[in-house]
């Protein structure tokens, strides 16, 4: 029998890293991150579709980036002397990206990572001003590249409501710096769990990688197959 295909994971999340150690082998998991370090951002949309557009052209253009450096690694190994060497089978590129999405009025925009000086006034506006008993959605794309070189990139949703705030545990939680690097500014799969009261759709996805939908594309592609 072959062996099993090597899932190349575009990220540098530990996160999404052991989401997908719950799908695969951690031995078939190989992580390559994206070079690139700017990317589009979310600026000035203010649309739901407008977002999960841009969102997928920022996990598209991961992909790209990781294909890149697996066809030169794959031309070093082989002394290639081409500048373009056909794709050998060296795994499939599984590459992600998550946001959280607000809303206020008739608008929807995407509240980062907070990061800066500034952090903790960041965290104490979203919470009280978004969060407070109020829904806000989580996004998470994802692209794949696979071996016959085709694409193919899904987009999943969760609804998360939030109880009422409590300033105290806020405070709290601000303490922690848990909120740093964090998307939307809470870990759900860890302290910011506190605030939640209900979420419609993957608790996985809010985490960082939908594991459902996850599965159904290997799987489709016949990569879930365990080799004995």
């Amino acid at each position: 029998m072959n062996s099993p295909t090597t899932i190349i994971l575009g990220s540098q999340s530990p996160q999404r890293r052991f989401l997908l150690q719950t799908l695969l082998p951690e031995d078939r998991i190989k992580i390559v991150p994206p070079l690139q370090s700017q990317e589009a951002g979310f600026d000035g949309l203010t649309h739901i579709d407008e977002i999960r557009e841009r969102l997928r052209e920022i996990v598209a253009t991961k992909n790209a980036d990781v294909l890149q450096q697996c066809e030169r690694q794959e031309c070093e190994r082989q002394e290639c002397e081409r500048q373009e060497c056909e794709r050998q089978e060296w795994g499939t590129v599984l590459t992600a990206d998550t946001v959280v999405v607000a809303n206020d009025a008739d608008s929807s925009f995407v509240l980062g990572k907070p990061d800066g000086p500034d952090w903790q006034a960041t965290v104490q506006n979203w919470f009280t001003k978004f969060y407070s008993s109020k829904s806000h959605q989580v996004l998470t794309a994802v692209s794949f590249s696979f071996q016959d070189g085709t694409n193919e990139t899904l987009l999943a949703s969760t609804t998360v409501h939030f109880r009422e705030v409590c300033p105290k545990l806020l405070d709290w939680y601000i303490r922690t710096e848990e909120p740093l690097g964090k998307a939307g500014g809470y870990g759900i799969q860890s302290g910011g769990s506190l605030f939640v009261e209900s979420i419609a759709g993957s608790l996985s996805n809010v985490i960082g990688l939908p594991l459902e939908e996850v599965w159904s594309v290997l799987d489709a592609h016949q990569l879930m197959e365990i080799s004995k």
